[in-house]
């Protein structure tokens, strides 16, 4: 099976250059992917059949136009992966089903499979918290034990707080949208990610993820 796996940004890209391998196997043995990330998750645009503003390079709105080009040419052997997270929304099956209704403006549907991040990303990295220690010895156990798995509580915060120097005080100085704060995310998962243990993880949005590639890999 190929994989064509479109993300957020490089945070997923990072992130799942350590996990594919890790669910399914050595690549070319005999499953391939190939991760594209995007300028963060946008919105899908009002006109699902409309072309993409070039400018726009963000993964909701260039969806759309991105299906119905895999439509066209995908073969029963490729599925795109649609990586995402909640973020705020509050119904994930709606989300789901949004998404999926994209492939409505595609007169040659590809096989597409839908997975969302619940609230972040960074739960993923929760759901291992041998990974952490591993990675962060000194992390804050009081703050890692207080969370609930997959909740909708500032996802990334509650990771911060138990990781970075200083906590998440330190990161809100900067501002949220800080290319400072990102770098750190991208800290987090170079050093979490590599140490992960897929097989278990206690994240349900990250076996749902993990699951489904394996389903379609038959593995």
């Amino acid at each position: 099976m190929h994989f064509e796996i479109l993300v957020e940004g490089q945070t997923e890209l990072t992130a799942l250059s350590y996990l594919m391998s890790k669910i399914v196997g050595e690549y070319e043995k005999p499953h391939t992917w190939k991760i594209h990330k995007h300028r963060g998750i946008g919105k899908l645009p009002d006109n699902l059949t409309s072309s993409p503003n070039k400018k726009d390079r963000s993964l909701l709105h260039n969806l759309p136009s991105k299906l119905r080009a895999y439509g066209q040419n995908m073969q029963e052997s490729e599925v795109v992966v649609l990586l995402v997270d909640l973020d705020e929304r509050k119904d994930c099956i709606a989300f789901k089903s949004e998404l999926r209704s994209v492939l409505g403006c595609c007169e040659q549907k590809p096989n597409l499979l839908i997975r969302i991040a619940i609230e972040e990303l960074e739960a993923w990295y929760l759901g291992d918290r041998k990974a952490i220690m591993s990675a962060f010895p000194s992390a804050n156990q009081r703050v890692l034990n207080k969370y609930v798995q997959d909740s909708q509580v500032g996802t990334w915060e509650v990771l911060a707080e138990a990781v970075h120097p200083n906590g998440l005080s330190a990161l809100n100085k900067l501002g949220k949208r800080s290319p400072l704060v990102l770098e750190q995310k991208k800290k987090w998962t170079k050093a979490i990610a590599p140490t992960m243990d897929v097989n278990n993880n206690v994240s349900p949005s990250f076996c749902t993820f993990r699951d489904g590639i394996k389903s379609l890999a038959n593995i």
